[in-house]
């Protein structure tokens, strides 16, 4: 049975697991697959810079705010209870992908491969989880051989076999009750990214208006 395409990768820390997501990206996008990769961090981080005027605007105590320019956007949120689920980040702001790759979510459900570097002494993490699908690795010496295997250089392997696994099947949509074509596409783009989270094959949604 083919997975809807949302893969997360996982591993210890100094597995290679970003390296090996970096050269993924590319062989991925080789292949015309549109893709959204998201980074999980366990830690506090800042990509706003001191002065600039977006940080400035978050300072003085906007809950959001985005930089837009023709070529990109980017959007820094505050969470003032907890971080936003990984599914609803995929379904907030990942509609337009084919594919979403995570790096981290350990305990997730989502379908997993564990970068693991026997030299990096650092334990196996996936020996008990059913939803492990592959482990790329440079050694024989892992408790799990009832998933493919892969080496640290097989890329290409790699993206072959999330494509072949993938299902890029897309929902049938129907919207009823507006008019607005605007609504409506916008609507379908956010009930596409459903697929990522389960597997549908009709989505039906009818909006009653007042007045």
């Amino acid at each position: 049975m083919a997975y809807t395409p949302l893969f997360s990768f996982i591993g210890s820390s100094g597995s290679g697991k970003t390296t090996f997501i970096e050269k993924l990206i590319a062989e991925l996008k080789n292949r015309g697959v549109k893709l959204g990769v998201i980074k999980h961090d366990a830690h506090k981080f800042e990509i706003d810079k001191p002065g600039k005027d977006s940080y400035r605007f978050k300072q003085a105590g906007a809950d959001i705010v985005a930089i837009s320019s023709a070529e990109k956007m980017a959007i820094v949120k505050s969470f003032t209870l907890a971080e936003e689920t990984l599914e609803e980040i995929v379904l907030n702001y990942f509609k337009d992908v084919d594919m979403v790759i995570t790096e981290g979510y350990k305990q997730s459900s989502i379908p997993k491969i564990e970068v693991f570097r026997e030299c990096v002494g650092k334990p196996f993490l996936s020996e008990n989880k059913s939803e492990l699908i592959g482990v790329i690795t440079d050694t024989e010496n892992i408790p799990r051989k009832d998933v493919r295997i892969f080496g640290l250089d097989e890329v290409s392997d790699v993206a072959e076999y999330l494509v072949k696994n993938a299902d890029f099947s897309l929902p049938e949509i129907e919207i009823s009750g507006i008019d607005s074509s605007l609504l409506v596409k916008s609507l379908e783009r956010f009930l596409m990214s459903f697929r990522f989270l389960k597997k549908f094959k009709k989505i039906k949604v009818n909006i009653e208006i007042e007045g």
